[in-house]
């Protein structure tokens, strides 16, 4: 699997899906996040006391112990898989961190397009908090499921940090409202709480988008409107921060596409993401991303917006 993934070039806005099954429900994950598929044993989980009720337990995996979560549990719905000795166990890793997620089959791998995948309308809310979006597959419809957002509640250390106030007094007269900042982000419960986090360390001056795409569009508005009244780049950013997984366009070709434009390529660009190490460090590098970051480090990303917009300008 892993030497599957690594034929896909950065930048492309392609994207491999592992597809599986929860009941009847086709769901996806990117392969990205995949360590390995095992086969469950029951036997082999250890119980946790007073756990969240879509933790079954502690397995064994590798010569440590990790979470193992019951995606069904996880999602509420109700499946008739008693069967358990067939189900699946899908360990990821993300965000530093290795879990394991239980579910009732693997079905196979589809490299496709971020641009075909439709994001999770708003009107479902809270309903749909566990889903970004969607993709239409061989007459079937792939649910794609938001591994962080499922963590976050199950762990709620996993969830975005608060900023602490350290951070937030130590901007030594730096002028943090004056910088723009914008941020692109497909997890509705993510951007919410990254734009409160900055806007509370003093960079007010923020707007944020649901998907690189969004973002990518505005930047090109505001270069046109530029263009037509002159040399003001007023509404361009200094900086543009994106997550790496989303519909439509994903984080590095949005980095690509600015970096390739010579009136966008002076905007800083950060990668925030849970998939960042060694391998995507060095796509990160590949697209022109200036900087990188693993979510949820609040506190290390203002440190380095001070960094790039105004430690760089006060010297």
């Amino acid at each position: 699997m892993g030497k599957q993934e690594i034929l896909l070039e950065s930048g492309t806005n392609e994207m491999e899906l592992l597809a599986f099954l929860i009941g009847k429900q086709t769901f996806g994950i990117n392969v990205i996040k995949v360590q390995s598929i095992q086969q469950f044993d029951p036997s082999a989980v250890t119980e946790m006391p007073k756990a969240h009720h879509a933790l079954l337990g502690m397995i064994l995996y590798r010569n440590k112990t990790i979470p193992l979560i019951n995606l069904s549990a996880a999602l509420d719905m109700e499946t008739k898989n008693g069967n358990n000795e067939n189900r699946i166990v899908i360990v990821t890793e993300f965000n530093n961190v290795v879990n394991g997620f239980l579910v009732d089959g693997v079905k196979r791998i589809h490299r496709l397009f971020w641009k075909d995948f439709v994001p999770m309308s708003r009107v479902i809310g809270n309903a749909g908090a566990s889903i970004t979006g969607s993709i239409h597959v061989e007459g079937a419809e792939i649910m794609i499921i938001d591994l962080e957002q499922i963590l976050s509640v199950i762990f709620p250390n996993l969830a975005i940090n608060e900023v602490s106030k350290e951070t937030i007094n130590k901007s030594e007269n730096l002028s943090r409202e004056d910088v723009c900042v914008f941020f692109a982000e497909d997890s509705n419960t993510i951007r919410k709480n990254v734009v409160r986090n900055l806007k509370k360390a003093g960079y007010g001056n923020i707007r944020s988008f649901e998907n690189g795409q969004q973002a990518f569009d505005y930047l090109v508005e505001q270069r046109d409107q530029a263009d037509a009244k002159g040399p003001d780049n007023a509404g361009l950013p200094h900086v543009m921060i994106s997550d790496i997984e989303m519909p439509q366009l994903d984080g590095l070709t949005l980095c690509k596409k600015v970096k390739s434009d010579d009136k966008l390529k002076q905007i800083i660009v950060i990668m925030f993401s849970s998939l960042i190490n060694k391998q995507m460090i060095n796509r990160c590098k590949s697209v022109g991303a200036d900087s990188y970051i693993t979510k949820p480090e609040m506190n290390k990303l203002v440190d380095m917006l001070d960094e790039f917009c105004l430690k760089n300008k006060k010297d």
